[in-house]
């Protein structure tokens, strides 16, 4: 596969990253909306939308197709300390880089603002091993578990990526 490239998200690319969000396989509605509802304050233009507003969104783009999206910001209250929010790659090419090119665009924004590291977090369900092993050899390092976090029997898993 040709090298993915990462830009800025437009108005033109919100069905994309609906279809994105509804392919995951691992969000449900209510996070889908969440995920709508972020990018569409990005997008906006308010005193919180675009590149130094709340939400920063990027896609990945392939042969004219965005195959992955990422929306992040800087967490309020901190100094250095960046949020990933949602990030997703089309299901048909998981393990194409995407997701690594998505997290080192992240990086460079948030370097560029003052960033040093980059906090997500995840589920710590079985069905959510692949995710979380992808953000470990990303160079995220586990940092924390919540038991019973979202649901009985379903941890928050807190990852950290310092640079």
């Amino acid at each position: 596969m040709e090298a993915v490239k990462t830009r800025l998200a437009t108005v033109h690319d919100r069905a994309a990253i609906d279809r994105l969000l509804r392919e995951a396989g691992n969000f449900n509605a209510e996070e889908c909306g969440v995920g709508l509802e972020i990018l569409d304050v990005f997008l906006g233009d308010g005193p919180t939308a675009g590149v130094d507003g709340d939400y920063p969104t990027l896609v990945a783009v392939h042969d004219g197709a965005v195959v992955g999206y990422a929306t992040f910001g800087h967490t309020p209250m901190t100094i250095g300390t960046w949020h990933l929010y949602f990030i997703a790659a089309d299901v048909r090419l998981r393990r194409a880089g995407i997701g690594r090119a998505l997290c080192q665009a992240i990086q460079q924004v948030a370097q560029a603002h003052g960033g040093q590291r980059l906090v997500l977090e995840t589920s710590g369900r079985e069905a959510y091993g692949g995710t979380r092993a992808f953000y470990e050899r990303t160079g995220f390092v586990e940092e924390g578990r919540i038991a019973d976090y979202y649901a009985p029997d379903d941890a928050v898993v807190y990852f950290v990526w310092r640079w």
